[in-house]
């Protein structure tokens, strides 16, 4: 007997889901973020391979980082100072990295105007490993960290819950307007403290997918950011319906050349802040790591 139209359909969509591959793509619910994948995103861009599909994700920082290393995620948004654990399964990509020069993650308090008047006292991070919550324990040496969601932190500074926290993402924009001052600019200090930029956040592919796929997926990242800024208004009106309404200042800070291909210095940078974590005991001693450079 011969097939009917429907099991004929049928055998073609099996066929179709067997050549085709999804690949799981997570970031931050942040504008930055947002901005370098609008392309992809929304098929403005698309990856070489038409068996290769992507699928996106967003959550907090600290949730990509703990997901990573459970392995879960192809590509992934993830704080710096995360990546030595990390570093068995995944490489870092060129493309799509926060890299501060001369600003980063602060360190506000309502109460306290010098970093030295938080010892003992409790200090919020959005989480350890994060680079706000490492960098605060480089320049905040005897607090109390405390993790907590980071676009929470400034209301628990205001009700008392803490004496002190870090603000990243958009809250590094935003605090002020909730009545916090600066105690530290932590990426001010590192970049004094280092003579070198501040790598914030690192993207990184999965091994698994090996290192052919891995070129393709980096170079479609840096089509999808590149589309971006080519088309802005496009790509902005998307983007500025994540964080607190600073979307502008934020792009501007963490999308930008450093994003489209990782330098030399950033490169130098990322070496002493793996150092740097291994010595606080917050990360294994990493002794070289490998950057896909599509």
């Amino acid at each position: 007997m011969p097939p009917t139209d429907m099991q004929v359909r049928d055998v073609h969509s099996r066929a179709h889901s067997a050549k085709t591959r999804t690949l799981r793509f997570a970031y931050t619910p942040d504008s930055d973020d947002a901005f370098n994948y609008y392309a992809l995103e929304h098929n403005r861009v698309s990856m070489d391979d038409p068996g290769v599909r992507v699928r996106f994700e967003r959550d907090h920082i600290i949730a990509l980082n703990r997901a990573a290393l459970r392995g879960e995620l192809d590509v992934v948004a993830v704080s710096s100072v995360a990546y030595p654990r990390l570093a068995d399964q995944y490489w870092v990509l060129s493309v799509g990295n926060s890299i501060g020069r001369g600003y980063g993650p602060v360190l506000v308090s309502e109460r306290y105007q010098r970093v030295e008047d938080l010892a003992g006292k409790r200090v919020a991070v959005a989480g350890i490993p994060t680079t706000g919550g490492a960098l605060a324990m480089m320049y905040c040496r005897g607090a109390e960290f405390i993790e907590h969601p980071y676009d929470e932190i400034a209301d628990g500074i205001k009700c008392g819950a803490f004496d002190a926290g870090v603000m990243i993402h958009e809250e590094l924009l935003f605090y002020r307007e909730k009545g916090l001052g600066c105690v530290l600019d932590l990426g001010v200090a590192w970049c004094e403290d280092t003579g070198l930029p501040l790598p914030v956040g690192l993207n990184l592919v999965n091994k698994r997918l090996g290192r052919a796929l891995a070129l393709e997926i980096d170079r479609a990242c840096r089509a999808s950011l590149e589309y971006g800024h080519a088309h802005f208004d496009e790509a902005f009106a998307f983007a500025s319906q994540f964080g607190r309404g600073c979307a502008g200042d934020h792009v501007a800070m963490f999308s930008n050349g450093d994003t489209v291909r990782l330098p030399g210095d950033v490169r130098d940078a990322m070496a002493m802040m793996f150092n740097r974590v291994a010595d606080l005991g917050i990360a294994p001693r990493l002794e070289g790591f490998e950057v896909i450079d599509g």
